[in-house]
């Protein structure tokens, strides 16, 4: 993961806070997973034009939505939640190509809402 999203998700999901109980280990992993969709579409999928703000937000609004509450975020090994994660998806035996068309279909919307 870029050190470049990686400090502009932290210092945004850590200023990010307070609407119910603390995020749980599950919704961190949630989180993580995400993260790394959007970072797997900008490392392998051709969309570097796509702003770490962008992404950044699109972030907050899924907590959110999801009522998350991020002040515990700092808690978390976010970095190493997120490079799971990314390895995971590059590990996913399909066609480059369809994988991330899958990925962008699914997050897409997320990221257009936030533009």
């Amino acid at each position: 993961m870029k050190n470049s999203v990686k400090a502009l998700l932290l210092l945004g999901l850590c200023s990010f806070s307070g609407l119910s109980l603390a995020m749980s280990e599950p919704e961190a992993e949630e989180l993580a997973d995400l993260t790394a969709v959007f970072v797997f579409l900008k490392n392998n999928c051709g969309y570097q034009n796509v702003p770490d703000d962008q992404i950044r937000r699109a972030l907050l609004l899924f907590a959110r939505q999801n009522s998350w509450d991020l002040s515990n975020y700092a808690s978390f090994d976010m970095k190493a939640l997120g490079e799971d994660s990314y390895r995971d998806l590059k590990g996913i035996a399909i066609p480059q190509e369809k994988k991330c068309q899958s990925l962008a279909r699914d997050s897409s919307g997320l990221l257009a809402y936030v533009k």
